[in-house]
């Protein structure tokens, strides 16, 4: 890989609007209350981070092949130089996103299965649910992902693409 080329690594997620239940703190001889709403509503986002730490999301109605590769075209506007690394779900491994990325000639890998902890865009849906979604219930879709958004904007990511990588 040229030192003009910038790794990015590309995945999604789904935040519901009811609240992750966490640890969390409460006064000494009390019990913590968590606000839950029981809806199954959510927000699935297509996430991508590079070794610039940058960090891009993608708002998707659904985790399907259509949305990836249009997220990708995205990220190929951004980084025309990218090498996209991708985990093996069944959305992002298929003829419609793998003829794409060759078409462009958008040089690509995958994580080996079930190595989420090699993917550093895990890392931000991680601060993220820690962050925004952990024992705090959501009203509505749109409210959940203004805070995601206002997150994303606030909170500078800065762990090495490169470091996940074993450069």
């Amino acid at each position: 890989m040229g030192p003009d080329v910038i790794p990015v690594t590309y995945d999604q997620a789904h935040f519901t609007i009811d609240a992750d239940v966490r640890r969390c703190w409460a006064p000494i001889g009390s019990k913590p209350i968590v606000y839950k709403n029981g809806s199954k509503k959510a927000v699935n986002i297509g996430g991508a981070y590079s070794s610039t730490e940058d960090f891009f999301y993608f708002r998707m109605e659904r985790q399907v092949k259509e949305e990836v590769r249009t997220n990708i075209a995205y990220l190929r506007l951004k980084f025309p130089n990218m090498f996209l690394i991708l985990d093996k779900a069944t959305w992002n491994k298929n003829k419609l996103v793998i003829n794409f990325l060759e078409h462009y000639q958008i040089p690509y890998m995958f994580f080996p299965t079930g190595a989420s902890d090699l993917n550093p865009t895990e890392e931000c849906w991680k601060q993220t649910r820690d962050n925004v979604t952990a024992n705090y219930s959501h009203n509505s879709e749109e409210e959940l992902f203004q805070h995601l958004k206002e997150y994303w904007i606030k909170q500078p990511f800065k762990h090495n693409v490169l470091n996940y990588l074993g450069y």
